[in-house]
């Protein structure tokens, strides 16, 4: 069957719209995230999720990376473990209580 109705491109487009009552949105954690922390928006099937693969940083496997590459990738390392960004943009793991 054709999809009727309004289509965004954007991730934030496609939440205000859900938000507005619009309909439902298929987005990723990391766009919809802030919205479902507040409240404003609920994940529907909590254990049905599309997998759009890893949050990576890649780089050049050197032994003497640049100060500010080995500064740049410690600051990433470290901040994501500390927002626990693996748990909580992790569409497989059920349900997020906020």
């Amino acid at each position: 069957m054709p999809c009727q109705g309004r289509r965004f491109s954007r991730p934030g487009a496609m939440c205000e719209a859900a938000i507005l009552g619009l309909g439902v949105t298929l987005t990723a954690v990391p766009d919809a995230l802030p919205y479902m922390e507040s409240g404003t928006l609920v994940r529907l099937l909590p254990y049905w999720y599309a997998d759009a693969g890893p949050i990576t940083l890649y780089y050049a496997k050197r032994t003497l990376l640049p100060a500010r590459t080995r500064v740049f990738i410690d600051f990433i390392r470290e901040n994501s473990r500390k927002a626990r960004m693996v748990e909580r943009f992790a569409g497989s793991l059920g349900p997020m209580s906020y």
